[in-house]
């Protein structure tokens, strides 16, 4: 399935809408910075929550954003910088990461099957970007990869 955002698809400062390909809200996404850590939760259309994404600072000064799903993590983004260039290393099953992330236009692999790409999609839809999860039937998780990637690239909000 392919899910469209009206904008890229994460912001600290407000709560947003994820829609189906044909225009009908499928899930919530709201942000908020906490006392030890700031957390993006996913919530489908009924309410109920799905999964969502923690953001830590380790000890050496990278960022790292923990996906839990079902109260159970699986996996980690960690976001780092060398030598004035931003890396990305992706822990979640066994999937692999290709493709420009500063530029939201980027392909997950689990071994020789895409997962998910992620892109803007001007051609068909001016103006909104996509994340499309038809190549696999796991939507959720890939989803919640792509908010921590996008959590990543986004300024942390100081926490309260």
């Amino acid at each position: 399935m392919k899910l469209y955002f009206d904008k890229r698809p994460f912001s600290w400062e407000a709560d947003y809408t994820i829609y189906e390909e044909t225009g009908h809200p499928a899930y919530q996404v709201v942000a908020a910075p906490e006392e030890k850590e700031n957390v993006i939760r996913l919530f489908n259309q009924n309410g109920v929550e799905l999964g969502r994404v923690r953001c830590r600072k380790t000890i050496f000064g990278k960022w790292k954003f923990s996906i839990w799903q079902d109260e159970n993590q699986i996996g980690t983004v960690e976001k780092y910088s060398s030598h004035g260039v931003a890396r990305y290393e992706l822990k979640c099953y066994r999937w692999r990461l290709f493709g420009n992330i500063m530029a939201y236009e980027y392909d997950i692999y689990d071994g020789k099957y895409m997962v998910m790409h992620a892109g803007n999609e001007d051609n068909a839809f001016p103006g909104k970007f996509v994340i499309d999860t038809s190549y696999s039937n796991n939507e959720q998780p890939a989803l919640l990869v792509a908010l921590a990637m996008e959590a990543a690239n986004s300024t942390l909000p100081p926490r309260k």
